[in-house]
Order: C-alpha cells, then structure tokens, then sequence
C-alpha cells in the first residue's frame, strides 16, 4: 500500500515533512518536546500490566505518579503462562507498535498478537517521574 507522504529518510524516520532529515555524519538535534531540557537524576519508576488478547489492539494503563504527556516512558512486551507467571517463548510473534504518554496518569499501548486465540500478555513500562 503506497503512501505519498511517507518516505525513506538518509537518516532516521520520517513521515511527513516535519521531522529533521540528515546526513549520516549529521548530527541531528532534539526537537525540543517535552521541554528539550536533559533529565539530570532522573527517578525510574517500572510497572507491569497483564492483559488478554489477539490480533491488534489497544489499551489504556492507569499508572499512578506518570508525570504527563511529556513524560518519557519506554515499553517492553511478552507472552506469559498465567500458570507459572513467567515470561515464555511462545510461538506467537508479539509486537508492541505503540507507547504514547497521556495526561492524568494514563499510557496509551497498541500490541499485536499474531495468533487465531486470546493469549496472556505482558506489558513492562520503565518510566521516569
């Protein structure tokens, strides 16, 4: 399925034209969201959520002290056995395709299980308040 205004870039992802696009040995600089100022001592914070699902969908976590829209949150997925409550190879592809950062508490993940049934899933946030 083509897409006009999606390209690939030298360096980077691009959609649109209003992303930075630079040379390999460029340098390419912060854009500045979420203030643009470097977390100096940043506190981490980590929680884990279980859900149930196939195919592609969406959740919304609640997660008490989550500083905001503009908070960095970095994400992991995996199927579990809700009998041992271990992560598992299973033989399910599973991809988390998005983490977005919402006010009031709250991340927004969109995962795909590529498998016919429900599977028990987790998803791991790291975040810093």
């Amino acid at each position: 399925m083509p897409h006009s205004d999606l390209h690939e870039p030298v360096s980077g992802n691009t959609a649109g034209s209003s992303a930075t696009v630079a040379r390999p040995e460029q340098a390419i600089p912060s854009t500045g969201a979420g203030g643009g100022e470097a977390l100096l001592n940043p506190e981490l914070a980590a929680m884990t959520f279980d859900l149930v699902g196939h195919g592609v969908f969406d959740r919304v976590l609640t997660v008490p002290g989550f500083g905001g829209a503009f908070a960095m949150v970095l994400a992991s997925v995996t199927e579990f056995s809700p009998g041992t409550d271990k992560p598992i190879m299973g033989d399910a592809v599973i991809t988390l395709h998005n983490v977005v950062p919402l006010d009031g508490g709250r991340v927004h993940v969109r995962v795909e299980s590529r498998w016919p049934e429900d599977l028990s899933i987790r998803v791991q946030l790291l975040y810093f308040v």
